[in-house]
């Protein structure tokens, strides 16, 4: 009996790699076939469903329904909301700065000693001295409402969900869709149901910074340990009391982690929802200074710097507010912050010092000048320099992959024709080689090469929908069977259905490009740092920044530089993404078994015979973990880079929150976030499926 179960597996299991392998040559001729002639078939690469808008008249109709008869308590939830921030607005804006420092301060030293209480009173010095301290004070106040009530939320579901297995199912593929539609897609709906200013910006940070405190609830609540429990249950405790006095504070350094990255998710969104208007904060100033490009790049640099300093003293205080052992210091010396504290408050009412702010101010205002003219003299001599750069990557690189060299390659765009012959040419040499690499046995670099020529030639724009849709599918099915596959075409003919096929080609051309260029920067950068520690060291601290700055601020320097255009978005996006595929590289690389190269090396093998053949083949899993964390970072990116020059479905997304198109904007939005649902679980499922092979 066992034999015959035993045969039966390995027949399904031979049987399904026949079937993939033929429906995979099957797939590739086809697609080759449809590619190099498309006039052939144009039944198979015209865009399905182009017309459809009913999804979004649908949407429309149904959010219309929902405001008249929700309007009452909509306006009471609004009416809460407003009055929180302005309460808060209030309150900070007639504390004196000083006063405002001294209690921070005393904060940061009581909680991790002086080298956070001097961060923390050079980080609130600047903000007053730059003259921006009432912006300052009102993005703090958006931040201090939203953030309560997203770990409010984000606790309350993470509770239900670890207590219920029913709503556990329910909040998963939830959290998935509030961490990867498009930050601007959630302030679509919500300026119709709560109109423009404050409050949209809050209930979207609170929809946005809910997942990690809820996952990291979760995850804590379903690590106690169960002997605990039934402790509890022996001694004849009730369920709450189980839960208030052993799960939560078991759970509870878990639960702070989550606490520390909702509270800096909370402050990226709020920033994002100045882009509505109606609220005069930082964000806002970056926006407006940004826009203006190299005109105003000291004053959006001021601004940006004020955004970095208060994600990174929130950072710093919420960290060392869930490391309880450092608040423990003698009573004497809580007594001495608690006075000094307490007179510096004084003296900050007493003597609001407005006359040093003025002429620091002052100072601010012309050193931005200073700056801009440094940087409008740096264009003028290297402006042609960087217009040969952005023009080369444009018309060499980025149109090619848009629209096809068949289309991209002219006489006053490359100097030549891409004449029938010398497509011919190109397309038996990509074939030619491809097809030698499968005789080789090298599979995956055959495929590659072939998909990357024939992308190339045709772009990604004139890619037919079925065919990217049975590449997909197909790959879903190899890495991790047939649930994944039928979820993936779920997931594209619903893009294709809400209209967006053309959008969700632009983003997914613009996001390969981004992610390629990553790729090829990010992992020499991360096989220098696993073999050298000195350049380990130094990149480390560059990826901390770029990982705990704001979005915002990447736009900053690409706008400076480049000016408003779709290389810009690039680089914005490139600056953003880099930095998952460096550090998942050099981790690999760090994790190869020392035995197993102790072992190459007394065979005689070289450094690069040793990386090539042993290391990297060992590393490609965390690689494959990078390449996951890259795409999702440019997919993140990308709804930031629209406003300097990025189309597709950011665009529409965009297009949605100006004109109030509630469909457009959640519809494209949805669609963002099926690229990147699909993208991350069959990366993550071929990642596996190498660590097991290993």
């Amino acid at each position: 009996m066992t034999a015959m179960i035993t045969a039966s597996f390995d027949f399904w299991g031979k049987w399904r790699q026949q079937v993939l392998s033929a429906a995979g040559l099957i797939t590739l001729f086809v697609m080759v076939m449809i590619l190099i002639r498309p006039d052939t078939m144009p039944y198979l690469t015209a865009e399905p469903f182009s017309g459809s808008s009913w999804f979004k008249d649908g949407i429309n109709l149904a959010i219309g329904g929902f405001v008249d008869w929700a309007k009452p308590t909509l306006r009471a939830i609004s009416h809460v909301v407003e009055e929180a921030v302005r309460g808060l607005q209030f309150g900070l804006h007639h504390l004196p700065w000083l006063s405002f420092l001294a209690i921070v301060t005393w904060l940061g030293w009581r909680l991790s000693g002086p080298g956070l209480a001097l961060l923390v009173a050079a980080s609130i010095f600047y903000m007053a001295a730059s003259g921006l301290w009432i912006k300052s004070m009102n993005t703090l106040a958006m931040v201090g409402v939203a953030i309560p009530l997203a770990l409010s939320f984000g606790f309350a579901m993470g509770v239900f969900a670890a207590k219920s297995k029913l709503a556990g199912r329910v909040i998963e593929p939830s959290l998935d869709l509030m961490q990867t539609i498009p930050t601007f897609a959630y302030l679509v709906p919500l300026i119709v149901l709560f109109g423009f200013g404050p409050v949209p910006g809050v209930i979207a940070s609170m929809i946005y910074a809910a997942p990690p405190i809820t996952r990291n609830v979760m995850l804590g609540l379903q690590q106690v340990p169960s002997e605990l429990k039934d402790v509890a249950a022996i001694s004849g405790s009730s369920r709450w009391q189980t839960f208030a006095m052993i799960e939560l504070p078991s759970a509870k350094k878990q639960i702070l982690v989550g606490v520390n990255q909702s509270i800096l998710a909370s402050l990226s969104m709020v920033i994002i929802a100045a882009v509505i208007g109606g609220f005069d904060d930082i964000g806002r100033e970056v926006l407006v200074a940004t826009n203006k490009g190299s005109a105003r790049f000291g004053e959006a640099l001021s601004a940006g710097i004020i955004i970095v300093l208060m994600a990174v003293v929130i950072d710093r205080l919420s960290r060392a507010a869930s490391d309880i052992s450092r608040m423990k210091k003698s009573l004497s010396s809580r007594r001495q912050a608690l006075i000094i504290t307490g007179i510096a408050i004084i003296i900050g009412f007493l003597f609001p010092m407005q006359g040093f702010i003025d002429a620091a101010a002052s100072v601010f205002r012309v050193t931005e000048a200073v700056i801009n003219d440094g940087l409008a003299q740096f264009i003028k001599s290297y402006g042609i320099f960087l217009d040969l750069i952005k023009n080369n990557a444009l018309i060499y690189v980025l149109l090619p992959m848009r629209i096809g060299l068949e289309q991209a390659v002219l006489p006053f765009t490359w100097g030549v024709t891409f004449t029938n012959e010398a497509q011919i040419i190109y397309l038996i040499g990509i074939i030619g080689t491809s097809c030698l690499m499968l005789f080789r046995g090298q599979k995956a670099m055959g495929l590659f090469l072939l998909a990357v020529g024939l992308i190339m030639f045709r772009g990604f724009t004139a890619l037919p929908w079925w065919a990217v849709t049975g590449c997909v599918c197909l790959a879903a099915w190899n890495t991790s069977g047939l649930r994944l596959a039928a979820m993936c075409f779920a997931m594209m003919l619903f893009i294709t259905l809400f209209g967006h096929w053309a959008d969700a080609l632009y983003s997914l051309y613009l996001c390969s490009a981004a992610v390629f260029i990553c790729m090829v920067i990010g992992c020499p950068l991360g096989i220098l740092a696993a073999k050298s520690d000195r350049a380990s060291n130094i990149l480390r601290p560059i990826n901390d920044t770029l990982q705990s700055i704001p979005l915002y601020i990447f736009l900053i320097p690409a706008v400076a530089l480049f000016q408003i255009s779709e290389f810009s978005a690039l680089v914005a996006i490139v600056l953003y993404a880099i930095v998952p595929m460096i550090r998942y590289t050099e981790h690999g690389l760090r994790s190869v078994p020392t035995q197993l190269v102790e072992a190459t090396t007394a065979q005689g093998c070289t450094p690069l015979q040793r990386l090539f053949y042993i290391e990297l083949p060992v590393a490609r899993p965390s690689i494959l973990l990078g390449l996951n964390q890259t795409v999702l970072f440019a997919l993140a990116m990308l709804i930031i880079a629209v406003l300097v020059g990025a189309r597709g479905l950011a665009e529409q997304v965009n297009i949605g929150l100006r004109s109030g198109d509630t469909g457009l904007g959640i519809t494209a939005g949805l669609s963002m976030a099926f690229i990147a649902i699909m993208a991350d679980r069959i990366l993550r499922s071929w990642a596996s499926n190498l660590g097991r092979s290993q």
